[in-house]
C-alpha cells in the first residue's frame, strides 16, 4: 500500500482470509478489513469502503454485546480472548472504523460530518497517532478539492506540527511524504509557490529513497505546477512528461487530469491550439468521471479560450454556460467563482468586439486548425479600425463586456481591505483582484470612454494601489481560468466584514469599505451603476452609508 501497489496489497490480504477464518482469529480478520478499507479509500472505491465498514461493525457488535453481558451464552462461550484483550480490540478497531468513516465523508463532500468524526478520533487517540495524522491529511485534501482551502488551514498546521518529528518507521515516512505533497499542492493552489517548492522536493527525495514511484511522480507534478505559476514553460513540460507515465500506470484520475491540464497549457503557449484542446478534453472527461463539478467548471472555462482564439464566440459562451451549470450544481460554489465566471464571459464579448474592430489575432470560424494556429502565432495584437464610434456592433459588445467585467472586478477588489493580515491582503490583491481590475481598465479604455476611465482611476487611487512586476517569461493572461489562485480567506465572512463599519489602521490605511466617491458636485457617485450590479449579482454592499467623499479640491 505504501508503494501505491494497491492491487497487490488487496490480493495479499484477501489470500490471508481463508487461513484467518480457519484459525478463528477475529482480531486478524478485523485487521484485514481495516487495511482493505484504507486501500479502497485511497482508490476512491467508496462501495468497497462501505462493505469493509459493514464487516467491521458486525464483528465489533458481537464483542460489544459479550462485554456488556447481553450476548447469549452460546455466543459468549466462543470468545477465546480475555476481557481485557477483547476491550482493547474493540477500541482499536472502532478507531480504525472511525478513520474510514471520516475519510469516506470527506471524499464525498460531507465535510461537516468528517470534521465531527475526526474530532472524535482525536479525542480517543494520541495526537501523533498514524490514524489521526492520516485522517487530517485526507480531510484537508478533500476540503481543497472543494475549494474550501481556508477551512483546511488548521488541519495543515496540525499536520506540519506532527511532521516536525523525524519519522521512526515506514508508516511515519509514508505519512510524511503524503503530508508534504498535500501541503505543497495547497501552497501552489493558494499562491504560495515559493513555499511549495522545498516540500515537493523533499517529498520526492524521500519517495525515491523508498522506491515509491507514484509519490515521486506526484512530487514532480507539484513542482511542475509551481514552475508554471512562475512562467517556466519548458520546465513544466519536462516535469509533467516525466511524471505522467507513472501516474497513468497507477490510474490516479485526479493527477492524470492535472497532467492533461498542464500539457494543454504548455501546448497553448506554443501555439498548438488543437493539441491543447485535446488535452483539456481528456482532463474534463476524467474530472467528470470523478464527479468534480468545480474542477469541471474550471476546465470548461479553459477550453472556451480555444473557441475564442478560433473566433467561435457563441461556442465559447456555450462552454461558459456549461461551467455555470457546474457551479449551480455544486453546494460548495461561492460568489467569487461566479464573479470570475462573469469576468470571463466579459472576455468573450470583448474578444468579439475586438474582432469587429479588425484585431489581427481574432480567429475566423471557417479556418482550419492549421490556419487558426498560424494566425494565433503571428498575431501582433493590433487592430485595423480607426475608432469605436464608427462601429456600433463593436460598441455594443464592449458595453456588454463592461457590464460583466466591471461589477465583478469591483466586487472582488472590495474584499482587499477586509483582510487585516498584510501578506494575505497582498496575495488577494496580486493574484485575485489585480487581473480582474486590469480587465476592467482595458475594456473601459477600448470603449473610448474617458469618464469611465477617470472614475476607475479615482476609485483605484482612493482604495489604494498595488503593482505586479511582470517578467518577460511570465505566463500569459489566458492561464488564469484553470490555475488562478484560491484564497485562504473565508470569502463569505469577508463579504460580511466588507459591509461593516471600517477600521482605521496605522498611517493612512482604512480597513473596510469606502464611502461613495463623488467627482462632480452635480453628478452621481463614482461607478454607482456598476456597484449596484455587483450588489445585485454577488450580494456585496461595497460602500458604507457615510456621506460621499468628494474627490475635487
Amino acid at each position: 500500500m505504501f508503494a501505491a501497489n494497491e492491487t497487490a496489497a488487496k490480493e495479499l490480504l484477501l489470500a490471508l482470509l481463508p487461513q484467518i477464518e480457519a484459525a478463528d482469529r477475529d482480531d486478524r480478520a478485523l485487521e484485514v478489513f481495516a487495511q482493505l478499507g484504507e486501500i479502497y479509500l485511497i482508490r476512491s472505491a467508496n462501495d468497497g469502503v462501505t462493505e469493509c465498514l459493514r464487516r467491521i461493525d458486525e464483528c465489533l457488535a458481537v464483542y460489544a454485546s459479550i462485554l456488556a453481558g447481553q450476548a447469549p451464552p452460546a455466543i459468549a462461550g466462543q470468545m477465546r480472548m480475555s476481557t481485557g484483550e477483547a476491550e482493547q480490540m474493540v477500541t482499536r478497531y472502532r478507531n480504525r472504523a472511525l478513520f474510514l468513516r471520516a475519510g469516506l465523508a470527506a471524499a464525498t463532500g460531507d465535510h461537516e460530518s468528517a470534521a465531527a468524526m475526526l474530532a472524535e478520533l482525536e479525542s480517543g487517540t494520541s495526537d501523533g497517532d498514524y490514524l489521526v495524522t492520516h485522517a487530517r491529511i485526507r480531510c484537508a485534501l478533500a476540503l481543497c478539492d472543494d475549494d474550501l482551502h481556508v477551512r483546511s488551514v488548521p488541519l495543515w498546521e496540525q499536520v506540519l506540527a506532527t511532521m516536525d518529528a523525524e519519522p521512526t518507521d515506514e508508516a511515519g515516512e509514508y505519512l510524511w511524504v503524503a503530508g508534504a505533497l498535500g501541503y505543497a499542492r495547497f501552497c501552489i493552489e493558494t499562491g504560495r509557490v515559493a513555499e511549495a517548492e522545498p516540500w515537493a522536493r523533499r517529498a520526492g527525495a524521500r519517495a525515491t529513497r523508498h522506491g515509491w514511484a507514484l509519490d515521486a511522480a506526484r512530487a514532480q507534478l507539484e513542482r511542475a505546477a509551481g514552475l508554471w505559476a512562475g512562467g517556466d514553460r519548458d520546465g513544466t513540460e519536462a516535469l509533467v512528461r516525466q511524471a505522467y507515465p507513472v501516474i497513468a500506470e497507477h490510474i490516479r484520475a485526479h493527477e492524470v487530469s492535472r497532467c492533461w491540464l498542464y500539457f494543454g497549457l504548455t501546448r497553448l503557449a506554443a501555439g498548438v491550439l488543437q493539441a491543447a484542446d485535446e488535452c483539456w478534453e481528456h482532463a474534463e472527461r476524467h474530472w467528470r468521471e470523478l464527479g468534480k463539478p468545480l474542477h469541471v467548471h474550471r476546465i470548461l472555462l479553459q477550453r472556451s479560450w480555444i473557441s475564442i482564439f478560433r473566433g467561435r464566440h457563441d461556442e465559447a459562451r456555450s462552454w461558459i454556460a456549461q461551467a455555470r451549470e457546474c457551479l449551480d450544481s455544486s453546494p460548495r460554489s461561492s460568489w467569487l467563482q461566479y464573479a470570475r465566471l462573469d469576468d470571463h464571459l466579459g472576455n468573450v464579448w470583448r474578444a468579439e468586439a475586438l474582432a469587429d474592430l479588425g484585431f489581427d489575432g481574432a480567429g475566423n470560424p471557417d479556418e482550419s486548425w492549421a490556419e487558426a494556429e498560424e494566425r494565433y502565432r503571428r498575431s501582433a495584437g493590433t487592430t485595423g479600425h480607426s475608432g469605436i464610434s464608427e462601429n456600433p456592433s463593436a460598441l455594443g459588445k464592449l458595453q456588454r463586456a463592461a457590464e460583466l467585467k466591471l461589477p465583478a472586478a469591483l466586487a472582488v477588489d472590495s474584499m482587499r481591505y477586509s483582510i487585516v493580515d498584510a501578506d494575505a491582503r497582498w496575495r488577494w490583491a496580486t493574484g485575485i483582484a489585480a487581473p480582474l481590475l486590469a480587465g476592467a481598465f482595458a475594456v473601459a479604455w477600448e470603449l473610448e470612454n474617458p469618464a469611465l476611465v477617470v472614475e476607475l482611476i479615482e476609485y483605484h487611487s482612493a482604495r489604494g494601489s498595488f503593482s505586479i512586476e511582470v517578467e518577460p517569461e511570465s505566463v500569459a493572461d489566458w492561464t488564469r481560468a484553470a490555475t488562478a489562485p484560491v484564497p485562504t480567506e473565508e470569502v463569505e465572512q469577508m463579504a460580511l466584514v466588507a459591509a461593516m463599519a471600517p477600521a482605521v489602521g496605522t498611517g493612512l490605511t482604512r480597513l473596510g469599505p469606502l464611502p461613495p466617491l463623488q467627482m462632480d458636485p452635480g453628478g452621481a457617485a463614482v461607478l454607482a451603476h456598476y456597484r449596484e450590479l455587483a450588489a445585485a449579482r454577488y450580494g456585496l454592499v461595497v460602500t458604507t452609508g457615510e456621506q460621499a467623499w468628494s474627490t475635487w479640491p
